[in-house]
């Protein structure tokens, strides 16, 4: 389970991996892979046949292709406030999709562009992979995988269109924003029945339903559960803001020093 966390979680999640795969734990042909937001270009990347080692230079030595965003304060708040009170998560993601179709449309081109050359491999791997998105009418959430026939870019570039930041995407002739409008990691949608490994750049949560405690809660009983989130190097190193390309750098770095740390832990939540 790989959640959101900008252009700084992508780094950090990354970093985290190869650390891990240095150590010998490393994602498999059989394992199923779920990707929200940053974590759906983690996911198709490390499911491209890229070694692991490849992908984290390509951190360390910066991103240029990427845009530095930020949201804002007065984008921050009116965000948070669409889901205060709001009864459901659907009904949450509605408000902030509403928010997100009327802002943005002019970044469409360059936004996909990014997205492109973030993946190493346009077509789909054979795989388990799967990402979450949010359908911004509706505020339903999706899980889209192979079977759909969908463009790869264009569901990654979806599930990472975070609202008022970027453009909502067009598929199946729905519009689609960011997956971790849901939840930021979406715990509770991951698949199978064996042990999850979750990878949380970000754990803060607006609403009751958008805690990691309360998507654990809603898996089914007796799996094993790690998650792991940023430590106070990454954080230091991402700052205030994870759509910020300049730390991108020193964030995997972070990531590769706690994946390497992590490792026994991993490893013995997998046996």
């Amino acid at each position: 389970m790989l959640g959101g966390g900008g252009v700084t979680g992508i780094a950090w999640e990354t970093g985290v991996l190869a650390g891990l795969a240095s150590k010998g734990v490393a994602i498999g042909a059989g394992d199923s892979v779920l990707g929200t937001s940053a974590g759906a270009t983690v996911a198709a990347q490390v499911t491209s046949g890229v070694p692991m080692a490849e992908l984290y230079e390509r951190q360390r030595a910066g991103v240029p292709y990427e845009i530095s965003r930020s949201m804002g304060f007065g984008k921050l708040l009116r965000f948070i406030g669409a889901q205060l009170f709001a009864p459901s998560p659907d009904a949450a993601a509605a408000r902030i999709g509403k928010l997100a179709l009327a802002s943005n449309a002019e970044w469409a081109s360059p936004r996909h562009e990014v997205v492109e050359t973030r993946l190493p491999r346009h077509d789909w791997p054979t795989s388990d992979l799967r990402f979450v998105v949010v359908d911004a009418t509706t505020g339903a959430a999706r899980v889209i995988t192979r079977a759909d026939g969908l463009p790869l870019v264009d569901v990654v570039a979806a599930s990472c269109a975070i609202p008022m930041v970027w453009p909502p995407v067009t598929l199946d002739g729905r519009a689609y924003i960011d997956g971790g409008t849901r939840t930021a990691v979406n715990l509770d949608l991951a698949p199978g029945e064996g042990p999850v490994i979750a990878l949380a750049p970000t754990t803060q949560a607006v609403t009751r339903w958008g805690r990691l405690d309360a998507q654990q809660a809603r898996l089914q009983p007796g799996r094993t559960v790690e998650v792991i989130s940023m430590s106070k190097a990454a954080k230091a190193a991402q700052g205030r803001n994870s759509l910020n390309k300049a730390v991108v750098p020193a964030v995997a770095e972070a990531g590769y020093a706690q994946g390497v740390a992590e490792a026994d832990r991993v490893r013995a939540a997998l046996v």
